[in-house]
């Protein structure tokens, strides 16, 4: 439930992250430079004719005449342009736009018309409305002044125009206006790629216009630096000539080429799936390259903001990690001062009897009787220092062992039944046995079979009653089971009785060196399973060892 929780709190926060545009400045330069990356096409469709600084230079200052710009727009129907739009705004009546207006009519034309700060639409002048289809020029800028996106209509009281670069698309061929959208072009053909005649060029009649305008759209606009728009692109080392965008923008329209922009929500739920998702460090990778690959492929998707989701849970995990393998190691570390001070006291033990018994044989006169009572009771300390650091040698030596090389696949049933049988001929007590069949476990017979002396001999030593001893499968895995009916241990004898040198309080004033659980541990773990006890509901313990499958 927390996870979820924290998968949602994820999802919200991206989704207003976007929504809020927190987070442009990151991830638009990333999006421009996928965009930057697209293989470039060839224009197809549209073509300029750019009133440029030979044109104004050689034909005199801006503004034209209404009747030379006439003659612009009728040689560019000459040259065979399947249609004109006139990028230049003309709202005040001039002479000679009748003649401007006839040539307008000679083939379909759609005129810029601007929706200026005040509300207010600036039309072309009256005797031209009548001969052009109208769309509006009015760029949409991000924070970064950078065109990435217009509106493909907009309305100021009862009139609503399309954009010119959808109306001119409408002129290659008809499609409805997406009505109330906002219109990202990709931008395959840069602007600087639209294929440009000189105004001067054209009506002085030194160039074949046909093979550039002929079947194509034709854009007539400023291109001089000091006149028109300026405007830089996704696409743009430069800033652009208005023109040039405008034309850059049909041709993507005409392709259906559209950036199509992710929306936050679907974003943040995008969010909430990696958070819930990426709890392990390989899934977080591979939700990584998904994303980078659908940023590739999409372009729109976030790819910085779900990316930094993603290093920000890998962080985290790193740090929760080494948080946990710090407090393990310093858990480790006072396990084995505490085990050392044991160890040491523990050796004291039987060395403090030896010595003292070596003394009664050097310092005194014994009888035979005596001597060989000394002797006895030596060779007995020394047993246990010899059983005390064997075992110890065991537990060390376990970890070192090569496990393809020491086991072999064995029944585990069948194992633990016999050594069952070979313990029950020393004891009164009744020992049941339960194993299920073909239980197959790879594993090493004689570290299990001491494992089932530890476990069914503690039973036998400091509990009472039956004693039931089963083996099960669970999953890919083989389970040994040891249940007695004693009284128990405490809840925090529980926690510690696997390690080494413990003995609980059930264990006081018997004999033992507190190893043998930590060897049924080490086993255990050396297996690929663990060992583990729990309370029975009848008081006594059960203790649960679990190992690999074959």
């Amino acid at each position: 439930m927390k996870a979820l929780a924290i998968a949602v709190l994820a999802g919200v926060a991206v989704t207003l992250i976007l929504a809020l545009h927190a987070a442009d400045r990151i991830e638009l330069p990333v999006r421009d430079a996928a965009m930057r990356l697209l293989p470039r096409r060839t224009a197809t469709s549209t073509a300029i004719v750019a009133i440029d600084e030979t044109s104004i230079e050689r034909l005199g200052p801006w503004p034209w005449g209404r009747a030379r710009l006439a003659e612009l727009v009728d040689r560019a129907a000459d040259a065979g342009a399947r249609g004109i739009v006139f990028d230049v705004l003309l709202v005040d009546p001039r002479e000679g736009d009748d003649r401007l207006a006839a040539a307008l009519r000679r083939v379909p034309s759609v005129a810029v018309a601007v929706l200026a700060e005040d509300g207010k639409w600036r039309f072309p002048a009256p005797a031209l409305r009548d001969s052009v289809r109208m769309g509006h020029g009015n760029f949409e800028f991000d924070s970064d002044g950078i065109l990435r996106r217009f509106s493909a209509t907009k309305q100021s009281g009862d009139r609503m125009l399309p954009a010119l670069a959808i109306a001119a698309a409408s002129l290659a061929e008809p499609m409805p206006v997406p009505i109330g959208r906002v219109i990202a072009p990709a931008f395959r053909t840069p602007p600087r790629q639209i294929p440009q005649v000189s105004a001067v060029e054209l009506l002085e009649g030194r160039l074949k216009p046909a093979s550039t305008l002929g079947g194509r759209i034709v854009f007539i606009g400023l291109t001089a630096v000091a006149l028109g728009d300026r405007v830089l692109t996704p696409v743009s080392s430069d800033a652009e000539a208005g023109v040039t965008v405008q034309a850059a923008s049909a041709e993507s329209v005409i392709r259906g080429e559209e950036v199509r922009e992710v929306p936050p929500i679907v974003s943040g739920l995008l969010a909430a799936i990696i958070v819930w998702a990426a709890r392990s460090r390989l899934l977080a990778g591979v939700l990584a390259l998904l994303v980078l690959v659908a940023g590739a492929l999409f372009i729109s998707v976030p790819v910085v903001t779900l990316e930094v989701l993603i290093a920000i849970l890998v962080t985290i995990d790193i740090a929760t990690s080494l948080r946990t393998t710090r407090a393990a190691f310093r858990e480790h570390r006072v396990q084995e001062a505490e085990s050392k001070r044991v160890l040491a006291h523990e050796l004291k033990t039987p060395l403090a009897s030896m010595r003292g018994l070596t003394q009664l044989l050097g310092d005194f006169e014994l009888t035979d009787a005596e001597r060989k009572r000394v002797a006895t009771l030596l060779e007995s300390e020394a047993g246990k220092l010899q059983s005390m650091i064997s075992g110890l040698l065991d537990l060390e030596k376990l970890p070192l062992r090569d496990f393809a090389a020491s086991t072999s696949v064995t029944d585990l049933g069948k194992l633990v039944a016999a050594r069952v049988e070979f313990l029950r001929a020393g004891t009164n007590r009744p020992l049941v046995m339960h194993a299920a069949s073909n239980i197959m476990v790879r594993t090493d017979a004689a570290l299990v079979e001491r494992v089932v002396d530890n476990l069914v001999g503690n039973a036998l030593k400091y509990a009472s009653g039956t004693i039931d001893v089963a083996v099960r499968q669970n999953g890919s895995a083989a389970v040994l089971e040891v249940a007695d009916q004693g009284s128990g241990m405490t809840a925090a004898d529980r926690e510690r009785i696997f390690q080494r040198f413990f003995r609980g309080a059930s264990a006081a004033g018997t004999e033992g060196l507190g190893l043998g659980l930590s060897l049924v541990a080490e086993v255990a773990k050396w297996h690929g399973g663990s060992a583990a006890v729990e309370a029975t509901p009848h008081g006594g313990s059960l203790f649960r060892v679990t190992f690999g499958g074959p």
